[in-house]
């Protein structure tokens, strides 16, 4: 995962000590998840329980500034790449009608890339049998997304 730029940290620690009431370091673990929030990240309550656990595994009841820095390094969420798949289905959107032609966003997965992120035509087939096309093959993608992170939001 990518380290955070000096601005997004300057940006966490302004968060963090707005959050840090009184000085000492550490924030209520109750307050991790509308912190991940104000820092950019986008968790679920599943999410927020999974990180809970991770940086007060022995339930002390708070967080520090370096373990939020370290979640937001190395989380992603599930909102945050279902963001990612919209800006990417943008790309193929020319017109701005929040429809892409299908058969050119299953160019791009299968041909473009570094080969080893590429899909094979088989995987592609599989990702794109359920979604519903219009007359000149364009996808609504917003609803195609909608169908393909379902089954993960919480």
């Amino acid at each position: 995962m990518p380290k955070l730029t000096p601005e997004q940290l300057s940006d966490a620690e302004d968060a963090f000590k707005l959050y840090d009431k009184d000085n000492d370091g550490k924030i209520p673990i109750d307050e991790l998840g509308k912190l991940l929030r104000v820092c950019g990240k986008n968790p679920n309550s599943k999410d927020v329980e999974r990180c809970t656990q991770e940086v007060d595994p022995s339930k002390l009841g708070y967080f520090t500034f370096s373990q939020l820095t370290s979640l937001l390094e190395n989380k992603t969420f599930v909102a945050d790449n279902e963001q990612r798949l919209r800006e990417c289905f943008k790309i193929f959107d020319k017109d701005g009608t929040g429809m892409a032609p299908l058969s050119e966003v299953r160019y791009a997965l299968v041909n473009l890339g570094t080969g080893q992120d590429n899909l094979t035509n088989e995987q592609a087939d599989e990702i794109f049998k359920y979604a519903e096309t219009d007359d000149l093959g364009n996808v609504n993608y917003s609803m195609f997304i909608n169908f393909l992170m379902g089954s993960t939001k919480q």
